[in-house]
């Protein structure tokens, strides 16, 4: 099996953009590749990769974890080698100023974002936060230099960092959602097939952070019996409200929500305490901001469970996370593409005597 967090480090020393990941996915398939039965990328970016039972007609397990990243795209190019950018993803400005970035053009271009000293702000200027449009990234060249390495639609992203703290927590960039790709990787790699209940595809997707897709078009190509969407969720920390979070070392996170399909999520979490690994719940009434969303329609009804890692800083180039929590998050992942009752009973709930909203909220089991 892959250990965990040097695969971490090497997924995020990629760069995947929102809208930027297939070349990206392609990279990373060479490192992971020799684990899985197949793997490809789809049209659409997705890396899709596949773990097989053994079996004929098995039950078909997706497991989905975003790949790309938030980040931006270059707008406009100024005299004096400056840039600016528009957001590919949802990015908090009050930590851009001096941000260290990496512009992806024909080479690598490494710029700052710059900053105006607060010896020139005026005290309104001071007192808001400034936007997007107004920031310029600093790259040293010339324009006429830099026109030649860098076009307008380029893609931005946080310079690659990494750090550990303490002895149980990593930060860097990215994390959101490789963190959960590491893992589900980590999770699928080493079994053998007499141990999987169906064939396992883990599906890398693309354009989660700028409004979805990827994942329900490989959803739609692999025709799943069930889906685990993974990904991360805010971290228990100053000015985050304990109700919307989890604590960072408690375990991995499990939805409860519309979106959800609440037989799926309850068979989880009794595959968790069956197998004694901690695990949180969350309430995300009306929505989990994740690709659960777009998933639970697919093929008129998927059924579908989240499961995700506590993250501090999240959208940040410091992001934080347990390695306690990653550990015990594989372990669940493992559990569950192994529960031979679970991927029986969503493999009959295809039945046509069973009908979408019994299939979506699991109110049936049988036909």
């Amino acid at each position: 099996m892959p250990e965990y967090k040097k695969l971490l480090r090497e997924a995020t020393a990629i760069p995947t953009v929102s809208g930027f990941e297939k070349r990206g996915a392609e990279r990373f398939a060479k490192i992971v590749g020799e684990y899985f039965d197949d793997v490809r990328t789809d049209r659409i970016g997705n890396l899709i990769l596949t773990k097989k039972c053994g079996a004929e007609d098995a039950p078909r397990i997706m497991l989905d974890a975003h790949f790309d990243e938030v980040g931006m795209v270059v707008s406009e190019i100024l005299d004096g080698g400056f840039l600016r950018v528009v957001p590919a993803g949802g990015l908090d400005t009050a930590i851009l100023s001096s941000t260290e970035v990496t512009v992806y053009g024909k080479e690598p271009v490494y710029g700052l974002f710059s900053v105006t000293p607060p010896h020139l702000m005026t005290k309104e200027d001071a007192d808001k936060l400034p936007k997007l449009g107004e920031m310029m990234i600093d790259t040293g060249y010339d324009k006429d230099e830099l026109s030649r390495i860098v076009s307008v639609g380029d893609p931005v992203g946080y310079r690659a960092t990494g750090c550990d703290l303490g002895s149980d927590t990593v930060a860097g960039r990215g994390f959101d959602d490789k963190s959960c790709a590491a893992a589900l990787i980590c999770a699928v790699a080493d079994a053998s097939p007499e141990k999987l209940a169906g064939d396992v595809f883990v599906v890398l997707s693309t354009r989660e952070e700028t409004g979805g897709g990827g994942a329900l078009a490989a959803a739609r190509e692999i025709d799943p019996d069930f889906a685990v969407v993974t990904d991360v969720n805010y971290a228990r920390a100053p000015g985050v409200d304990a109700k919307e979070s989890g604590i960072r070392g408690g375990g991995p996170m499990v939805s409860l929500s519309a979106v959800t399909t609440r037989r799926l999520t309850a068979q989880i979490l009794e595959i968790a305490e069956k197998n004694g690994i901690p695990v949180q719940t969350v309430v995300e009434a009306s929505g989990t901001g994740t690709n659960a969303t777009p998933l639970m329609l697919a093929d008129g009804g998927l059924p579908l469970a989240v499961v995700s890692l506590p993250l501090g800083g999240m959208h940040t180039y410091s992001e934080t996370l347990s390695l306690a929590d990653a550990d015990r998050f594989i372990k669940l992942i493992r559990a569950v593409v192994a529960s031979r009752d679970t991927a029986e009973e969503w493999r009959a709930a295809r039945s046509p005597s069973v009908g979408v909203f019994d299939r979506l909220h699991g109110e049936v089991t049988e036909g």
